[in-house]
């Protein structure tokens, strides 16, 4: 059913390039991750204390301190992960007596940790949006309207966990949506793989626990739906059972690892926190966690400064989508599992004590909802798809103007927000632009390092690729879809 392939590549190649063609440190954040990383890769411990205060490698604040030792204060899925890619990477720089910058290492371990793992999802956006809608064209814009025009862009080339956990909720879906709507039984593996990567986006960051949940329910909907006719032997036991256990494979890692530092396995660092002031606010609530603020959905949503519907006003037309999304009766169980992602995200954050995200253009931890947003938006009718491509290039250019100058944008332009006008102040205009155009300030990026171009023009290999891709994708639509007739649901028009 999910014969989509040439889309699906293009859209991957495209995200690739585009999450690998810029690099900047990760602060505070990503040098606590990374620090982990290191520790059991060179080390063969957990501990960080070889990393945590040296700034030539991993200097961080975002550090937990028990029994004498320095650790990170993280969930450690996407230190894990990265292990995964270091050791063979660091075992054949030994074989071949070669040796990466710290810089270098980071940089490839951000693409393969959290840039490609994302660009994959997004070719999935794509699958799921032609699937659904039988439209190349729409599902493309769509896909990078979401890929490109969200936070999702710069924290895809950053060492955060925000991006890896959406991305990982997102591939589980997507096995999900696939067994919902192929008469065919699932296979073991997959069945194994879904629990696997919930339960690896869960000990990613822990907050997806509000989208893990409703996963699980939609997935206990489909067997229902699936064998609750079927005599003979129950299908339905196997089909519980191997999820779970995929699910419980990283639970196990995170359990392991809590008992080798904490000596208990439900703990978390955030409840052994080296600085006092985020101990502080941490013991508030769960884990700083408490009743959502008015004003804090305010700022986050619809206030200029770092509102979600100014840096990706593409996204207001996936509130426009889910009206629409709701008159067809085969997608409500997916228009929740959105509505639910998009809700609860944004209230966890309206009670979380630093919900513009420390040093950061915008409230980071609701990006892993962020790629769900695509389901809404793809049932946004054809006669109002063109305020989609508007809308979805303003978003993709505000997020590479982030992206391209200083994405860790300073807290000391955040904490003010409640004390500016409405228009008084924007990061993408007043900061992140000013860095560009009037000091000439460029994130690191390929254009400068392979080809040698200079402040804008180092942007204009990604710029064309985007462009020449959509290009490439409105001719290639064009042939194919008034033709497509195996589409899932017919669309308004």
């Amino acid at each position: 059913m999910f014969k989509y392939g040439k889309g699906a590549l293009l859209v991957l190649l495209l995200l690739a390039l585009a999450y690998g063609y810029f690099y900047e440190e990760s602060d505070a954040n990503g040098n606590s991750r990374l620090a982990l990383t290191f520790a059991m890769v060179k080390e063969g411990r957990l501990t960080i204390d070889s990393y945590h205060a040296d700034k030539a490698t991993f200097l961080t604040r975002d550090k937990a301190f028990y029994d004498g030792h320095f650790y990170t204060d993280k969930a450690i899925g996407s230190s894990v992960l990265a292990a995964v890619f270091f050791l063979p990477i660091n075992w054949l720089l030994k074989f071949l007596s070669f040796s990466l910058s710290l810089w270098k290492l980071k940089y490839l371990l951000t693409f393969l940790t959290i840039g490609l793992p994302s660009a994959f999802a997004g070719s999935l956006i794509y699958v799921v949006c032609e699937a659904i809608s039988g439209s190349k064209i729409r599902s493309f814009i769509v896909t990078l309207a979401i890929a490109l025009g969200t936070l999702s862009f710069p924290f895809s080339t950053l060492f955060f966990s925000h991006a890896l956990a959406g991305s990982l909720l997102f591939i589980g879906f997507f096995l999900l949506f696939q067994i919902r709507t192929n008469p065919d039984p699932a296979k073991n593996a997959q069945l194994l793989l879904i629990g696997f990567l919930l339960g690896l986006a869960l000990i990613t960051e822990f907050t997806t626990a509000v989208v893990v949940i409703p996963l699980i329910l939609y997935y206990l909907y489909i067997v229902w739906v699936k064998y609750r006719r079927q005599a003979g032997r129950p299908a339905w036991i196997p089909a519980l059972m191997l999820p779970a256990l995929g699910g419980l494979i990283p639970l196990a890692i995170m359990f392991a690892y809590n008992i080798q530092v904490y000596g208990k396995p439900l703990v978390s660092g955030y409840q052994y926190l080296n600085d006092p002031v985020f101990r502080e606010a941490m013991s508030h609530g769960i884990e700083g966690i408490t009743l959502p603020k008015l004003s804090v959905l305010y700022y986050e949503t619809i206030q200029p400064a770092i509102g979600l519907f100014w840096q990706s006003p593409v996204l207001l037309m996936a509130l426009v989508g889910a009206v629409f999304m709701a008159r067809v009766k085969k997608y409500r169980p997916e228009l929740m599992i959105a509505a639910t992602a998009f809700i609860a995200y944004l209230l966890l954050n309206a009670g979380y004590f630093m919900w513009w995200g420390g040093n950061s253009p915008g409230p980071r931890q609701i990006i892993p909802m962020l790629p769900f947003l695509c389901l809404p938006l793809i049932f946004v009718p054809r006669r109002l798809f063109p305020l989609v491509t508007i809308l979805g290039i303003v978003s993709i250019f505000q997020m590479l103007v982030i992206t391209a100058s200083h994405i860790m944008v300073p807290e000391e332009y955040l904490v003010r927000i409640p004390q500016y006008g409405f228009f008084q102040f924007s990061v993408i205009y007043n900061y992140c632009l000013d860095l560009l155009s009037k000091q000439g300030v460029f994130a690191w990026n390929l254009g400068q390092s392979l080809l040698g171009l200079q402040r804008w023009a180092s942007l204009l290999p990604l710029i064309l690729a985007i462009a020449g891709s959509a290009i490439f994708m409105a001719f290639y639509s064009t042939r194919t879809d008034r033709n497509r007739k195996n589409r899932l649901e017919p669309l308004s028009s």
